[in-house]
């Protein structure tokens, strides 16, 4: 055998990233758009699942390169962008949960149903809780109310259940573009 005839495996050409970056853009827009306008419409603005936040951990899980960590800050940013939040706190916080969930999926092995919704779940929280502090650092808060506490709790479940589907249609769209 000759170093000519060795074959390398093949990277993905930059169709596939094209095609996987135009998924996740589509993902987070439709994302973005249920969960400010239908989801708050539909619970009146009280217990909403976090469906870009389940797209950040999806990021962090699968892809481990500059272009996640931006696609999370800009899912964060343009999250702060409609819910008309600080401009900020939701970039901090997701750019925070998709960096906790690059590291623990270089060192654990994340690739089945329950370790992503066990890290949508805590990524829910520590979110939550990111939000939090930077909110009472900023207005001088000293205590977190039980009634916080419990939403939070509330919404990271309710974003977990919900993590199936989203991954499942992640994996779908990524399968039919050619990216899986």
């Amino acid at each position: 055998m000759s170093l000519l005839s060795t074959s390398h495996a093949s990277t993905p050409g930059i169709g596939v990233e094209v095609r996987a970056a135009g998924i996740y853009v589509m993902a987070g827009t439709l994302a973005l758009l249920f969960q400010t306008t239908v989801l708050h419409g539909l619970t009146g603005g009280r217990i909403i699942p976090d469906l870009v936040l389940i797209l950040c951990v999806y990021l962090g899980l699968h892809e481990h390169n500059i272009g996640g960590a931006t696609g999370a800050f800009l899912l964060g940013y343009l999250f702060d962008s409609f819910s008309g939040s600080l401009v900020g706190l939701h970039a901090f916080a997701m750019t925070i949960v998709y960096l906790i969930v690059y590291l623990v999926s270089r060192r654990l092995w994340m690739d089945n149903a329950v370790s992503g919704v066990a890290m949508v779940f805590l990524g829910s929280l520590l979110k939550g809780v990111a939000i939090v502090a930077a909110l009472a650092a900023y207005l001088s808060i000293d205590r977190m109310s039980l009634g916080v506490a419990q939403t939070l709790l509330a919404e990271a479940l309710l974003a977990a259940a919900l993590t199936p589907l989203v991954f499942g249609g992640l994996r779908w769209a990524k399968r039919l573009a050619g990216g899986d």
